[in-house]
């Protein structure tokens, strides 16, 4: 819902767990004073799985079937050990006890969807069932969606933390720099959901806006995407994310995730189709493109991410087009296969990364993007930032 230029929806974990992700688990914390989004800033887990959450409300689809299909889609999205575990099981059915937060950090679209406290106590309980069966793993799912939902309705500040510390025992009255020095103490585990769900809760409270919600529960260090996640849900309940702020993040998110959010939050933020800073954890139909020698061996951004990926699991695609030490000749046919290929697989994702404008070839954008320009009515095509100001110019 958009109300005074404010999204009150989901948008606010996604933007915590993109501005936390190049945070996670530093040895030195940001200040407060940080670049909200960098370089390195990109969705994981916790939004893809927010995200899961949401398609089931919408669709009527079953928790489990709704986080195992994205699970599946998103592979590299930076899951934890158990929901890996989970996914290779290769029977959604089967339910893991995990007690990690990954049960409060994908809740909120239950916190926002609910029509009453018990009727969102029970949703969210059975969201959390297939991959956190614990005690831990559904007490923290229930206390983030019952503070969102308690903020959506108008709760004050001090009657949500009253609500979170009668019903769930959680300890509230800790400061923001308690929970910085709890790094050093041993056994203080802030991805278990015993530790990392009254951390954001008191990020949220400390906070005085939405902004600073998720700033505050950053600088905690440690898991710094999911504790954000979490601090921002609830933020984004109580003061509203700035319409402006969730266009910025917008360019990190791919359309197909980005489409749901626009469904449950009732939002039209913009798919910019702009190769984002980092697309390591873009789905399995993903294909980078990048410049690359004659043999594959070096080559230019993005070379490396779909070279390093084929050591794990689930691999990153990828598409070299020929620039360093080639010819035009040769450039030209690599393109037209490439055009080739995008059109034969609509059902992929292509990225195109700064293909001949690095400074290893330095070819220059007026000699490469009209190369790829025929690809520019092609949804399912993204380019970097400085092939689209090519577009635009002329």
């Amino acid at each position: 819902m958009i109300n005074d230029n404010k999204i009150y929806g989901i948008i606010g974990a996604v933007i915590g767990d993109i501005a936390g992700s190049r945070f996670e688990f530093v040895k030195e914390p940001p200040k407060k004073s940080f670049k909200l989004f960098g370089a390195d800033s990109t969705f994981t887990d916790d939004s893809v799985l927010t995200i899961a959450i949401a398609d089931a409300l919408l669709h009527q689809k079953s928790y489990a079937v709704a986080l195992w299909t994205w699970g599946k889609k998103y592979p590299t999205a930076g899951f934890g050990h158990s929901f890996k575990g989970w996914l290779k099981n290769d029977d959604w059915t089967f339910q893991n006890n995990s007690a990690g937060n990954g049960s409060g950090m994908r809740i909120s679209a239950v916190g926002f969807r609910g029509k009453s406290l018990d009727d969102v106590m029970k949703m969210a309980e059975e969201a959390t069932i297939p991959t956190h069966n614990s005690v831990e793993g559904i007490k923290a799912a229930q206390a983030i969606a019952t503070s969102v939902f308690l903020a959506r309705i108008g709760k004050t500040k001090e009657e949500i933390k009253h609500y979170v510390e009668s019903t769930f025992g959680y300890d509230l009255d800790q400061s923001v720099e308690e929970i910085k020095s709890k790094s050093s103490i041993q056994g203080y585990h802030q991805e278990l959901a015993r530790y990392s769900t009254p951390d954001a809760i008191i990020a949220f409270l400390s906070g005085n806006d939405y902004e600073d919600v998720i700033r505050t529960a950053i600088t905690y260090g440690n898991d710094t995407d999911t504790v954000a996640c979490m601090a921002g849900a609830i933020a984004a309940a109580y003061y509203g994310v700035p319409v402006e702020l969730a266009e910025q993040a917008a360019y990190c998110i791919p359309k197909e995730l980005l489409d749901v959010i626009n469904e449950f939050d009732g939002t039209q933020l913009s798919n910019h189709r702009v190769t984002p800073p980092n697309v390591r954890r873009w789905s399995a139909d993903t294909i980078v493109v990048y410049g690359s020698n004659a043999d594959d061996t070096d080559g230019e951004k993005g070379f490396s991410n779909t070279h390093i990926s084929r050591f794990n699991h689930y691999p990153l695609s990828g598409y070299p087009i020929c620039t360093i030490g080639a010819s035009m000749d040769v450039i030209k046919k690599d393109v037209e296969g490439l055009i080739n290929k995008v059109l034969s697989q609509p059902q992929k994702t292509f990225v195109i990364e700064n293909v001949g404008i690095s400074k290893k070839t330095n070819l220059g954008v007026e000699t490469m993007a009209p190369l790829f320009e025929p690809l520019t009515d092609v949804g399912n095509v993204y380019f970097v930032k400085e092939y689209w100001d090519y577009y635009q110019s002329r």
